[in-house]
């Protein structure tokens, strides 16, 4: 998934993006949030979006892409195509202010589906 993000900003003329393992343990965080909740939502479990970045230590400003899916279309290729689809999960992909992204994936049961890939990308902005 790093490498389809990071492949389509430097296509747009952008900076690819650092990928430090605290935002990557905040994606990942949010994901299971999602199962566990059973809530497929930018504030499963009542939380915020900023809320695993800021327990985590993640300083920075964060803006989130959440998306799951089963059987073929949960791979990275699929679920990236839907986001650059979609325009507000592409501006996040392509916003020029992002400095790092982590992602997070957690399968498990969501809304009765049963191997749910459940796929969160985290944007930050180190100094906001």
């Amino acid at each position: 998934m790093l490498c389809l993000v990071n492949h389509a900003r430097v296509n747009h003329g952008l900076e690819p993006l650092a990928a430090p393992a605290v935002l990557a343990k905040s994606a990942g965080r949010k994901s299971g949030d999602i199962l566990r909740c059973d809530e497929f939502s930018h504030e499963a479990c009542g939380r915020e979006v900023g809320y695993w970045p800021e327990q985590l230590g993640y300083g920075g400003c964060v803006g989130e892409n959440i998306a799951y899916a089963t059987g073929r279309t949960a791979t990275p290729r699929m679920i990236f195509h839907l986001w650059m689809n979609s325009p507000g999960h592409r501006e996040n992909i392509l916003r020029s202010s992002y400095d790092d992204i982590g992602i997070g994936l957690q399968v498990g049961e969501l809304e009765g589906f049963g191997g749910a890939h459940v796929w969160t990308q985290q944007f930050g902005i180190r100094d906001c």
